[in-house]
């Protein structure tokens, strides 16, 4: 079992950060995230900037150590070691179904969905004829590999997925006449609203509200829960490192390796915009329909097959990985547990991949029901972001207790469903995910205030085995405990030092932008910071992690 979903935890950080940034790199995203650059220009990388720049750095700093250091098979297993008892079962058992069949289920059916939105411009198929081709090919190569293969072959296929990319960005460069040719044509079309590095305040789909909601969404609470319903697979990322720095630097590869895929993606849609200026205010299906047209459009036939095989190889990615995580906690965290408890090794694995073809068909139900990949995934941030910030306070607070877990994780998605259909209706999308986050934060407090605190033999174990940052001063002095710890204001450093971790890589992926529009000296500019913050953020990175390894062996 853990060798073929944990690779036998022996996979380097740089991998596994290569192998989740391609799992991320999902068939939705080419189609979405080209659709959200024709409407918003070239500021597009603060969309991304905000979904996952300031959340992963966090995972990287405050929390990847802690995970790997407790040796769980899955993540959901945390749940009945920090909070016992029958509550703790029922929350294990919960995250487990929440993942395979709510988060994973949502984030399958949006590559199937992607896919779709491409092979419908390039070859005129329908979404039920792309689903009957592409999803035999999935299913046989998903159920054919473990861990270890969906890693090897994420590697390579981000490999594929770049090259494609780069080829698909001079095409769209050669067309216009150069970088230049392209910010004119773009400022004639649209002026500023559409050229400038940072996007309109009071911008629609990406404007301060928008991003304001991505950043709490995503960033608040991240990594206090290493299966989140907005990406459920990164718990097997981290479980399968070999060591606690490998897990760390995980987290720092996979941004940067997404945002230069990401950056690749998106920079030809400027290219479309700057031809169909009526883009720019279109409804988001159409949009999502313009990078099945660029291909169409600028590839000349042998180079299209490349592309189609990078996005069939990035569904690929994606599903494989889904379904592997998702039958590995359906097997551990309910079969397992509940149902079959001392079953061989064999059954078990026969088990995870009946599983698999169950997910499958569920994400065939979102794919064929959802038209609009944006709209799912904004949906998807609202449900998912409610309940995130008790994430921390499990984490970094003795006294949430499992009355405020349960408060949290059952109320958030049912708060948000409330203010979106019933509360707020006429409200924008932004808005029902911010009062989503308010309003289940103040229920889990208040629930936690007004009951006991957990039992001392709990806190106490729980604190013995994971050694955690933050409020456990209580805990602390019951063990003798009664010094200062050896790192001081663990968490401010490390948010302080997660912000900086995004600058450099923001002001990387910015220059790549004013470069491919021609505004060189901006570029160079933005380059040279972006090197410079490297090197600050390396070094006061590596100081970080030794101060917490150090934190961890002598806290007990």
């Amino acid at each position: 079992m853990e060798r073929f979903f944990l690779a036998g935890r022996r996979m380097p950080g740089w991998a596994n950060g290569v192998s989740y940034a391609a799992t991320m790199i999902n068939t939705d995203v080419a189609p979405a995230y080209c659709g959200w650059t024709v409407g918003v220009g070239v500021a597009v990388a603060w969309l991304y900037f905000s979904r996952f720049g300031l959340a992963l750095m966090i995972g990287a700093i405050l929390f990847a150590v802690f995970w790997r250091r407790l040796g769980l098979f899955t993540s959901p297993e945390f749940y009945e070691l920090r909070f016992k008892g029958n509550v703790g079962t029922i929350l294990r058992s919960w995250i487990a179904v929440r993942s395979a069949f709510i988060a994973i289920v949502a984030w399958t059916g949006a590559g199937l969905i992607g896919i779709s939105k491409v092979t419908g411009p390039v070859f005129g198929w329908s979404k039920l004829e792309t689903l009957l081709l592409v999803v035999p090919v999935l299913l046989t190569y998903v159920l054919m590999s473990g861990y270890i293969g969906v890693v090897a072959t994420d590697i390579f296929q981000s490999a594929v997925i770049v090259l494609g990319g780069l080829v698909l960005c001079f095409a769209v460069l050669a067309d216009f006449g150069g970088p230049a040719q392209l910010l004119e044509r773009l400022s004639q079309a649209l002026g500023p609203a559409a050229t400038a590095n940072i996007p309109p305040v009071d911008h629609t789909e990406l404007g301060l509200v928008a991003i304001l909601a991505w950043i709490v969404g995503t960033s608040i609470g991240y990594g206090g829960d290493a299966a989140p319903m907005a990406g459920a697979m990164e718990g097997q990322r981290i479980l399968s490192c070999r060591s606690t720095r490998d897990a760390s630097k995980m987290f720092v590869v996979s941004e940067i390796t997404l945002f230069m895929m990401l950056a690749i993606i998106t920079l030809p849609a400027l290219g479309a915009l700057a031809s169909n200026p009526d883009l720019y205010a279109a409804p988001r299906a159409e949009r999502e329909m313009v990078y099945g047209g660029l291909l169409a459009h600028y590839m000349p036939a042998g180079l299209l097959g490349l592309q189609i095989a990078a996005m069939l190889a990035a569904v690929m990615s994606t599903v494989s990985s889904n379904l592997n995580f998702g039958a590995q906690v359906v097997v551990n965290d309910l079969y397992r547990r509940h149902i079959r408890t001392s079953a061989s090794e064999v059954h078990y694995l026969w088990f995870g991949r009946t599983t698999m073809l169950v997910i499958m068909g569920l994400g065939l139900l979102v794919a064929w029901k959802a038209e609009s990949l944006i709209t799912l995934a904004v949906f998807m941030l609202g449900l998912s972001s409610a309940e995130y910030a008790a994430n921390w306070a499990q984490w970094w607070w003795w006294r949430f207790n499992k009355w405020g877990r349960l408060a949290a994780s059952f109320g958030g998605p049912i708060v948000f469903v409330l203010v979106k259909f019933l509360l707020f209706p006429e409200a924008s999308e932004y808005i029902h995910v911010l009062l989503g986050i308010g309003l289940t934060t103040l229920l889990w407090l208040a629930v936690t205030l007004i009951t006991d605190p957990d039992e001392k033999d709990v806190l106490q174990e729980f604190y013995r085995k994971a050694r955690p940052l933050g409020f456990w001063r209580p805990v602390r002095e019951e063990l003798g405990l009664q010094g200062a710890t050896s790192l001081r204001c663990p968490i401010l450093r490390g948010l302080g030092l997660a912000f900086l971790g995004l600058g450099w890589i923001a002001c990387g992926i910015l220059s790549l932008s004013d470069f491919y529009v021609g505004r060189f000296l901006d570029g160079f500019l933005l380059a040279l910071a972006c090197v410079g913050g490297a090197f600050v953020f390396r070094s006061l990175y590596r100081r970080f992690l030794a101060a917490v390894e150090a934190h961890t062996e002598t806290s007990y």
